[in-house]
């Protein structure tokens, strides 16, 4: 830094705000004014300025570090009892620390005691006697721990402003290196000795860090016995919003290898899904890129391959939570997780993306079903089943016995007893009765049996048509289910992903890696573990495969590829993401000068619709389903009653016959004998006319 002493920078001392110059740079052709360095014997009017600036400050503590002279101390006693008169009539509590030669000694406080506050957060003004021997310590103390923010408003004044140069404050200022952005510093001229007159100016910095100069804006005048009046219209943010092109530190996550700086712009600008860059780097980079065109600077970027991580001996951050904590950075292009942990080292300026994560694929009838229980008996409840079953059982009985009664009454002879057995399910069938009887009542009988089987058949076809047509297929609904069903899991190639399952700290995490990414799996046929978008949604459109990633990368790859018919066929689940917090915070450096000022300008930028606009780019929605009614094909499992009655019935025939089979032999046989004893005796007694037949061994 230039340790040369800078000269008087001029400044327009009308009402319409002048703008901001260098405090270290002059023109050429302008020459400091005498009288601004001579000394004159005007009185300076201390307490009447300083009571008046508390007033504009609105402050409710105020802390004075002055030194007080060995000359003159009665005087300043006075003054002090005034000051805190003034004070105490407005609720101001004033403190006075005395800043001598051997600051900070034993008995004097630091800063960070003084600043530091012990009531709530409260307006706090700070008055600084530049012409103290330890005021230089003092600034060089309050730069190291940033105490001159917006949280502060300080006042560089002399004690005897008749006695003291310009010069002198400049120097002081160009070798202060905490000056910022978003200080709130006013220093003071004489606008007119004669009629004592002040002129009060604002002192900022677009960045002391990368050696920026020091400027300053004529903010108001002071007039003794009035009010202080600040130009009209003035602004700081208007004032300080021209960065006049100068180049802030950036730092983003870019997930590929040998990537340098000079690339960060060129691929964080591509359209679309981009290799190593999610989707919400995209989209804070967008609104970085509003803030970059609105203040007019530019920006040298350090790509990052991860966002987070620490060395396990030394506790060392890693990534970009690492260059952010250690103030490596000014701006960071990307969304991060505000959790509370992070709240102490990180200051978020904006939220707006919502992080959603899911497991997205495609229902197939394997992997689905379309209802509940067994679908060959869904059409009916059970009180429909039973008053059906109960009906035919009364059928039965009435065809049973209802030819016997007629036969009773001299209608003729009754038919077969198994007709009306054979009549009944004739009916259920619809395939009408073999014989009709010859008895009007029993044909009213079947007939009445015929048209209610045919109306109970009729809502029984027309209710699964319409379930096949309508109902949609149920598929995996949890995190859970999918770990349990027969779906392939991949996730996308980030460092998040990577990170979640190699520590497993997130629910069933731990679940997901032993069931679905530990087993091997064949390059040729399957989707790997970790894949990108374009290669996953082949597999996805195939079936069979879950993809679990941010829902806005997949969504056009998904529109482009799939038809309509399979865009309606895509199911999502929430993703093991969901229980962390959704929305992501842009974030600065904790204590950045530029929040206050990049928190305004996106404020307005979405109160106009920008943010809106960037937002629908790059947060694409799901596609819609327009394809018509999906038929799908009925599962086994849905018809399983169907077949385990044809089995059983298949069975108990197969039994009957072997049982008929058996009597049928055992007839055949007994049968066998009897006729070859039959023939025996006839040859016995043909050869033995006389003798008796020998006993049958059928008696024995």
């Amino acid at each position: 830094m230039d340790s040369r002493p800078p000269s008087l920078s001029p400044v327009a001392a009308q009402p319409p705000v002048a703008p901001p110059a260098p405090v270290g740079h002059r023109p050429v052709d302008e020459k400091p004014e005498i009288s601004a360095i001579l000394v004159h014997s005007v009185a300076f009017d201390r307490v009447g300025f300083l009571v008046q600036f508390l007033n504009l400050k609105h402050c409710h503590h105020a802390v004075l570090l002055e030194c007080l002279p060995d000359s003159g101390r009665t005087q300043d006693e006075q003054a002090r009892v005034t000051m805190f008169r003034h004070a105490a009539d407005r609720g101001t509590l004033v403190q006075f620390v005395d800043i001598g030669s051997g600051y900070p000694g034993q008995r004097q406080p630091n800063v960070t005691t003084i600043l530091t506050p012990r009531q709530p957060p409260t307006r706090l003004c700070c008055v600084l006697d530049y012409e103290c021997p330890a005021a230089s310590a003092v600034l060089e103390e309050v730069s190291r721990y940033r105490f001159m923010n917006n949280t502060f408003s300080w006042l560089l004044l002399p004690r005897d402003l008749s006695r003291s140069s310009p010069l002198t404050v400049q120097r002081m200022l160009w070798n202060v290196s905490g000056i910022q952005l978003n200080s709130d510093l006013i220093t003071i001229e004489w606008r007119n000795q004669e009629s004592r007159e002040i002129n009060l100016f604002d002192i900022h910095s677009k960045g002391r860090h990368l050696c920026k100069d020091i400027y300053r804006t004529l903010y108001g005048w002071w007039r003794p016995g009035q009010a202080i009046e600040p130009i009209a219209g003035y602004s700081s943010y208007r004032v300080r919003q021209d960065f006049n092109f100068l180049q802030l530190r950036g730092v983003t996550v870019i997930d590929r290898r040998n990537v340098t700086y000079d690339w960060v712009d060129r691929l964080l600008s591509e359209p679309g899904l981009t290799e190593g860059i999610t989707a919400f780097v995209k989209y804070h980079y967008a609104l970085l890129v509003v803030l970059r065109d609105f203040h007019n600077f530019t920006i040298k970027f350090r790509p990052t391959r991860g966002w987070a991580g620490r060395l396990r001996r030394s506790g060392y951050r890693l990534g970009l939570l690492g260059v952010v904590q250690r103030h490596e950075t000014d701006v960071a292009a990307t969304g991060i997780i505000m959790r509370l942990s992070r709240q102490p080292e990180l200051d978020s300026i904006h939220y707006s993306w919502a992080f959603e994560t899911g497991f997205v694929y495609k229902i197939t009838p394997d992997i689905g079903s379309k209802s509940e229980g067994n679908g060959f008996v869904a059409p009916f409840s059970l009180s429909v089943w039973l008053a059906f079953v109960m009906s035919l059982g009364l059928a039965m009985l009435v065809l049973k016995y209802l030819p016997r009664a007629s036969a009773h009454l001299g209608l003729g002879p009754p038919p077969p007893p198994e007709t009306y057995l054979l009549d009944v399910v004739s009916c259920v069938a619809q395939q009408g009765v073999a014989q009709v009887s010859r008895f009007v009542s029993s044909r009213v009988a079947i007939l009445v049996l015929l048209v209610g089987n045919l109306v109970l058949y009729n809502y029984y076809t027309s209710t699964v048509i319409s379930g096949l047509l309508s109902v949609q297929m149920i598929g995996p609904e949890t995190i859970p289910q999918v770990i349990d069903s027969s779906l392939k899991v991949s996730l996308t190639d980030t460092g998040y992903h990577r990170i979640m399952l190699r520590e497993q700290t997130l629910p069933y995490s731990t679940e997901l890696y032993e069931r679905k990414a530990r087993p091997a799996r064949s390059p040729a046929t399957e989707l790997p573990l970790f894949t990108d978008v374009d290669h996953a949604v082949p597999f996805l459109r195939r079936g069979g495969h879950a993809l679990h990633c941010e829902l806005t990368e997949v969504y056009p790859a998904l529109a482009n590829q799939f038809t309509a018919n399979e865009i309606c066929e895509l199911r999502t689940v929430e993703g093991l993401f969901g229980y962390d917090i959704r929305v992501m915070a842009f974030v600065l450096p904790k204590h950045s000068m530029y929040s206050e000022l990049f928190k305004t300008t996106l404020m307005r930028a979405q109160e106009t619709g920008i943010v809106k606009r960037i937002y629908r780019i790059h947060k694409t929605t799901k596609p819609i389903c327009q394809g018509s009614a999906t038929v799908y094909s009925v599962e086994l499992s849905e018809v399983s009653l169907a077949f385990i009655i044809l089995g059983v019935g298949i069975a108990l025939s197969g039994l009957i016959y072997l049982a008929e089979k058996r009597d049928s032999i055992r007839a055949e046989s007994i049968e066998g004998r009897r006729s070859l004893l039959v023939m025996k005796m006839t040859s016995w007694c043909d050869y033995h006319p006389s003798s008796p037949p020998p006993p049958s061994p059928l008696h024995a």
